[in-house]
């Protein structure tokens, strides 16, 4: 009987793929030879079982695999996927300890970037959460309005009900109002409270804001009800349950708590303690009693129906929609525009919006340092790996010989540097943990780290994990491409190449630095600019307290108190404070007028004092006279109001004017001043003369700030017992416009010094090596008479030019960067040559510090010992 003696082929086939090419033919030869042994003893079927099996035994991963042929003398083991990964680290571990002093030095370049990277992480991904947190966050939208120069976030105050009513995608609309600030009372303990809202009574089956106590169905159907937040009923009621308990407000009448709000999320756009119902509000406050069209004060939220399309093309027939009713409703040319609750908080730059947003471009930014900060770690390792190629060069070598190949090399590399990422992230957490709390105080963040939330470790994780592939990526395919013959002959190529390429990485390094460091300092002066700008008006000494409760009905009598004691005649005052003015009206009227033309002028109420208190100059005609009864009809105006009117200093004066339905005249042009945010230019104004009160602005006298106000609380505490006394000043006011700018130069501060360390890091590890490596040449050239000076520029002089080259380029990048960040301003600071020189000195004079120290080192060594040890 003949037998066929050959196996499949596709068997064969499936061999050569999964072999190594040498030793497929070897291993091919001894299975056909068992395949033919098999097949004469046991049949073909049996021994083309056997045969598949055992090529299947190629297949990896399997457990344990054995290149076993049935034979008992033949039997050959073969290492399994886990045994390479296990050997890579077992490598990679000793290589770490061989090396102590680059490990480190690498370790804690990774563990500084890393730590880095994730503050701001956590930093950028709490900015990124706001409003997030509501069940129906992609069904609210806000309305907000154009009407010309002016965006603003608030509508009129019909606007809600008549959008729910004709619109049918609109599920819901509700209305909330700017805060107030009310006196509440319990137990005749007094507080007064300043983030109070008024809401539509549906307002918590649009929002997320759960109740702990109390029926939201209920909560506020009463006009008379209030809501407030568990810390503020423990602050009112201790422990005791909080509902239905009674609360003074304003010392005239009783509210009752209808429920408990569990404490409102930080990244919450909407942040109050108090909600009451607007139906409250609506008992004093006209427009609402009368349903009004005509002035923008409440802003409106927009619930839609679950099924209704958000694309563009929709919103934009919402958008429509809104404008139509508006335009059927009043006389004001305006659009609208739906704005989702989750751009809220990065994406608002209106006016009369509420306090405390954030900055998408502020967001952008730190994601790019983030980034910037982890490359300059990873250029490190990439540097202080290349350069210590040599080194390795002969282990490539000798595992080339011995069959190791390239991929093989790669893996283990990469597994050096993701062992080391991994190291370094365990350091990077670490020190997260214990810089938190400043980082909160620096950024005003109440951020924290949750161990358990597996978001953070994936986050966390890919940050190590991007880290070491990147770190690695260079050095692994470097070094695996050694070629054995020339490497072990000591001819090795590409020096000149891995030089070039080091020397690159440490410029983009410095690069990065140079930026940050120029950013650092535009910041600063920006800062520095804002808070020592001409404000059109001398901001310093000027204390001021809000009238409340009876000092209305006392107008005259504190008037009178403030002017018989010389700490505090010098007063003015005035309906708002010149720092953040929301007011505005387009009903103003002038001869000459074009009847198309839609501006609107804010305006101030202020009395006969306001010019003098506050150090402002009068161009043109005279400011108001006490106890004048024509100048409640006249109007003072600034330099910006003449230029929209088409008016100038000469004839100005004396020109009719009608605001806001009354007619007068101007009788004075007031030198133009800040009366908002230095981001925003200077709007035409109009002052009208105050007869009612408001706030009391008080200019000190040097050196008699505290008795003036032990004063002015004296006066305030005997007419207007009920309330607690308080008080603030302007600067601090204005200054607390800049917490977001400020906190940003704080953060660009840090992240730029870190960024600099860590550069000095891979720099001081370069030094060393070139150091140890010239350590020959150096002796020499002592020998033959080299002084030390002459060794220390020999060897600091090449990085130095590299810190030079990173400077040219950083230039242009840093001008570029920083001339869009001022655009951001009204008024701004220019920039200057210095800036950038200042920060290239600093980085040249840092990057020159660190290798000095190597090369003074080894200037100072002893040439005969370093000549004996080569």
């Amino acid at each position: 009987m003949k037998y066929n003696n050959q196996p499949p082929v596709w068997i064969d086939h499936y061999l050569r793929w999964r072999l190594p090419a040498e030793q497929f033919e070897e291993v091919q030869g001894d299975m056909h030879e068992l395949y033919a042994l098999w097949v004469k003893e046991e049949g073909k079927r049996k021994a083309n079982r056997k045969y598949l099996l055992n090529a299947l035994t190629f297949l990896r991963p399997l457990p344990k695999p054995k290149f076993h042929f049935h034979q008992p003398n033949y039997t050959y083991s073969q290492a399994t996927p886990f045994d390479m990964i296990r050997n890579y680290f077992t490598i990679a571990f000793w290589a770490m300890l061989r090396h102590k002093a680059f490990s480190f030095l690498n370790i804690m370049g990774l563990a500084i970037g890393m730590a880095c990277s994730i503050l701001i992480l956590l930093w950028v991904t709490d900015e990124l959460s706001y409003d997030r947190f509501h069940a129906k966050a992609s069904q609210l939208y806000r309305i907000t309005v154009d009407a010309g120069d002016v965006k603003a976030a608030v509508t009129m105050v019909p606007m809600a009900a008549v959008i729910q009513a004709q619109i049918p995608e609109v599920k819901s609309a509700v209305r909330l109002s700017k805060y107030y600030t009310h006196l509440l009372e319990v137990s005749e303990r007094k507080f007064e409270e300043q983030r109070l809202l008024y809401a539509d009574s549906n307002f918590l089956s649009v929002f997320t804001f759960p109740l702990v106590e109390g029926d939201a169905k209920t909560a506020l159907s009463r006009p008379d009800g209030i809501l407030l937040t568990q810390k503020m009923a423990e602050k009112y009621f201790g422990t005791e349950p909080a509902l239905g308990k009674m609360i003074r407000k304003d010392n005239e009448e009783q509210v009752r708590v209808m429920g408990v709000l569990a404490d409102i999320p930080a990244n919450s756009h909407l942040q109050f303690d108090f909600l009451m119902p607007m139906s409250y509000l609506a008992r004093s406050d006209e427009r609402l009693k009368n349903n009004q069209w005509g002035s923008f004060n409440h802003y409106t939220y927009l619930e839609l129906h679950e099924n209704v399309s958000t694309d563009a093309a929709s919103l934009q027939k919402l958008n429509t929609g809104i404008t139509n009713i508006h335009k059927a409703n009043a006389k004001i040319k305006a659009e609208y525009y739906l704005q989702p609750i989750t751009n809220i908080h990065l994406h608002s730059n209106f006016l009369a919006d509420l306090p405390g947003h954030g900055n998408i471009q502020y967001v952008q930014i730190l994601t790019v340092v983030a980034i910037f900060i982890l490359l300059v770690a990873s250029i490190n390792f990439m540097n202080l790996a290349t350069a210590r190629s040599a080194r390795r060069a002969k282990e490539v070598g000798l595992r080339k010989v011995v069959g190791a190949k390239r991929e093989h090399l790669i893996m283990q590399f990469m597994g050096e540097s993701l062992m080391i990422a991994g190291i370094s992230l365990v350091l990077a957490m670490v020190f997260v943990a214990l810089l938190l709390p400043t980082f909160n105080d620096l950024s005003g963040k109440q951020l924290s780290l949750h161990f358990l939330d597996w978001q953070l470790w994936l986050g966390v994780g890919a940050i190590a994990l991007i880290t070491g592939l990147v770190s690695g990526s260079y050095p692994a395919l470097f070094l695996s491409a050694f070629q054995p013959v020339k490497v072990l002959k000591g001819t090795l190529a590409g020096t000149h190449a891995s030089t070039f390429l080091r020397n690159g990485l440490v410029v983009a390094q410095f690069v990065v630095s140079i930026v940050l460091l120029v950013g650092t300092a535009v910041v600063y002066n920006q800062l520095q600019f804002i808070q020592h700008r001409n404000m059109g008006y001398d901001k310093e000494n000027l204390l001021y307290m809000q009238m409340r409760g009876n000092l209305y009905n006392q107008y005259q009598a504190l008037r009178t108190e403030l002017t018989q004691n010389p700490l505090t005649i010098n007063f003015t005052a005035t309906q708002d404070l010149p720092a953040d003015l929301h007011t505005g009206t387009t009903d103003i009227q002038w001869e000459g007028k074009d009847p198309n033309l839609q501006v609107i002028f804010p305006s101030m109420a202020v009395d006969e004092n306001f010019i003098e208190v506050m150090g402002m100059k009068i161009l043109a005609g005279r400011s108001f006279f006490k106890d004048s009864k024509a100048d409640k009809d006249n109007f003072i105006v600034n330099e910006k109001a003449l230029q929209v009117m088409g008016m100038n200093l000469a004839t100005a004066v004396g020109k009719p004017f009608s605001f806001g339905g009354t007619k007068g005249t101007i009788i004075g042009v007031v030198k133009d001043f800040n009366f908002k945010p230095i981001q925003q230019a200077i709007e035409p104004l109009v002052l009208q003369l105050n007869n009612w009160g408001g706030y009391i602005v008080i200019r000190t006298k040097p050196g008699q700030t505290e008795a003036t106000i032990q004063a002015l609380e004296k006066i305030s505490s005997q007419l207007n017992p009920g309330y607690p006394f308080s008080y603030n000043f302007l600067d601090q006011d204005l200054a607390n416009l800049y917490q977001a700018e400020t906190r940003m130069g704080h953060l660009f501060t840090v992240f730029a010094a870190l960024a600099i360390i860590i550069s000095c890091l891979g720099l001081y590890g370069l030094s060393a090596f070139v150091a140890e490596r010239r350590t020959k040449e150096i002796s020499v050239r002592k020998v033959l008479g080299a002084s030390a000076p002459q060794l220390v520029s020999l060897l600091s002089t090449d990085f130095l030019k590299l810190v030079l080259i990173a400077f040219v380029i950083a230039t242009p990048l840093a001008w570029v960067a920083m001339h869009q960040w001022l655009e951001g301003f009204a008024y701004h600071i220019d920039l200057s040559w210095w800036m950038f020189a200042l920060a290239g000195i600093a980085a040249l004079s840092i990057a020159l510090l660190t290798v000095s120290y190597q090369a003074i080192k080894s200037a100072l060594a002893n040439p005969v010992k370093s000549l004996r040890n080569e």
